[in-house]
């Protein structure tokens, strides 16, 4: 284990530019035993959440898919199995979690590219299928990965997001945070000798859209929910979304 990672979540996690440099050092510090520290904190539950993500989107003979924060390529990998005839990219933005990710890739459907959720290097309409884990909520601004996210989809394309998700009532809220800056920290100062790493969830979540919050941005933001899925007593959450037609003017948002 190298030295204590020094960057403290909750002094990052208020602004873009902080939050993208955390991003980046966090996860980097992240990366050699990511798999292992997702499994731990989800009770080897995570795997079965990543099917259900891929086994909700439709049949389709030969999209177009891109995984946004793809870490080490779960993700991809599935929506390589599930769409053999198609294209899948996956992006992230630290470069530790693609060297993983490109050396466990057994797919030649499936490859691997840096970029940012908020400057996705892609044309635009170039996507049928746009997925993410844990992607929306460690985007540096929330409303700049959505419109990201509609700019490179084709009009009525789909996407599946599964990330943590966050109560309405501010009771709920407060016992969430307890429980996942305890529980995901646990596995940070086990793993990396810190509770800031992984107890990053739990101040990334704080700031977040609480469940109702979130459904009106997204709409706002141009997607139709077709379906959601709770999960951990309702602390991870599946959408799946559909694109309406052509982005919205955000000049009004």
């Amino acid at each position: 284990m190298g030295e204590r990672f020094p960057l403290k979540a909750r002094d990052h996690v208020g602004t873009p530019a902080l939050k993208r440099r955390f991003n980046e050092a966090h996860f980097e510090e992240a990366a050699p035993r990511y798999d292992f520290a997702v499994k731990a904190m989800s009770l080897c539950r995570d795997a079965s959440w990543k099917r259900a993500l891929v086994a909700a989107l439709p049949d389709l003979p030969a999209p177009a898919c891109l995984d946004l924060a793809c870490g080490t390529g779960d993700v991809a990998f599935l929506l390589g199995a599930r769409y053999p005839r198609g294209t899948v990219v996956g992006v992230d933005l630290v470069t530790g979690m693609l060297r993983l990710a490109e050396g466990r890739n057994r797919y030649p459907n499936v490859r691997f590219e840096a970029g940012d959720l908020c400057a996705l290097p892609f044309p635009d309409a170039s996507a049928d299928v746009v997925t993410g884990s844990y992607a929306l909520r460690n985007a540096p601004d929330l409303r700049t990965a959505l419109a990201e996210v509609r700019r490179v989809m084709k009009a009525g394309g789909a996407a599946a997001f599964l990330d943590f998700s966050r109560p309405e009532h501010p009771l709920l809220q407060r016992v969430q945070y307890i429980l996942l800056r305890g529980w995901c920290g646990l596995w940070g100062t086990i793993l990396h000798g810190t509770p800031e790493v992984h107890g990053y969830v739990a101040e990334s979540l704080n700031g977040f859209p609480d469940r109702r919050r979130f459904a009106d941005i997204l709409r706002q933001e141009g997607f139709s929910i077709v379906a959601s899925r709770r999960f951990f007593l309702g602390i991870t959450e599946l959408l799946v979304l559909r694109g309406r037609g052509t982005p919205p003017n955000r000049e009004g948002v």
